[in-house]
């Protein structure tokens, strides 16, 4: 039977990595560790231990929205790809709110519960922070510029940290995409005292993100917590060396199915 992880261990793997008191972005599955002693929580003390902020991706997809009436698609937006509903959600983002999608996982839930936890105003693909840099780590993005966090993170010498998961949980190379001219898609989101969905920047298609692997290799640590395996990438290196691939090769990422609009549209060059 495999021990029990404990903070201690995730401040030991973090530090290992060079992670200690800076900020990192934290892509996770909990069940990856195998047993932690105290859950979710553990896994965060553990990331904050010496100081550390702690940002999540803390998307919540139920605030999406239908465009307004009288809406022209969009070009190369990929506006049919099935993502769009046809209905108006019942209540309306807030940043104040805890609303976040299943998907994001026990820890970035766990970061969301903190007190005095920062959360960023895009209504569909919000960041959450907690530490001493979260405010300022989450307090330019909007629902125009929806990978502000990541970009502030870099700037801060943050890193990324991958736990359990793959690159396609790699949100900072869609500002790659980005910053080589490839711009997010425009959805359509309710946000708290607004009468009228709002425009609202959304990544693209990240199912072929491995496929940059190659090209990180020189940037990427690795270590273990538990079970679970860790990759850590300097946020501004690994966004710089992600931008060259894609403006050399806009489809470098494609995910190869044949159905999928959003890589369509991303081979394109759009």
């Amino acid at each position: 039977m495999s021990a029990e992880v404990t903070a201690a261990d995730v401040r030991a793997a973090a530090a290992r990595l060079g992670l200690a008191g800076r900020p990192v972005c934290l892509h996770s599955s909990l069940s990856s560790f195998g047993r932690v002693r105290g859950g979710a929580d553990a896994v965060v003390d553990g990331l904050l231990a010496g100081g550390g902020t702690l940002l999540v991706p803390a998307q919540s997809p139920v605030f999406a929205a239908p465009p307004p009436a009288g809406h022209v698609p969009l070009p190369d937006n990929a506006e049919d790809d099935g993502s769009i509903p046809w209905t108006r959600p019942a209540a309306g983002y807030d940043p104040a709110d805890d609303a976040i999608g299943p998907e994001m996982g026990a820890i970035a839930r766990a970061v969301l519960a903190r007190p005095g936890r920062a959360r960023g105003r895009n209504a569909l693909s919000s960041f959450a922070a907690v530490g001493p840099l979260a405010d300022r780590l989450v307090a330019g993005q909007s629902a125009h510029d929806v990978f502000a966090p990541l970009r502030e993170l870099a700037a801060r010498d943050g890193a990324v940290l991958l736990a359990g998961v793959g690159l396609d949980a790699l949100t900072l190379l869609h500002a790659a995409e980005e910053d080589a001219g490839l711009p997010p898609l425009t959805r359509w989101a309710r946000v708290a005292g607004a009468p009228d969905p709002v425009p609202t920047r959304h990544g693209s298609c990240s199912r072929g993100f491995e496929r940059l692997a190659p090209a990180l290799a020189h940037v990427e640590l690795t270590t273990a917590a538990g079970a679970s395996r860790w990759r850590a990438y300097p946020a501004a290196r690994t966004l710089a060396a992600a931008a060259d691939v894609f403006r050399r090769d806009p489809g470098a990422a494609a995910c190869g199915r044949p159905d999928c609009r959003r890589c369509a549209v991303r081979a394109a060059g759009g």
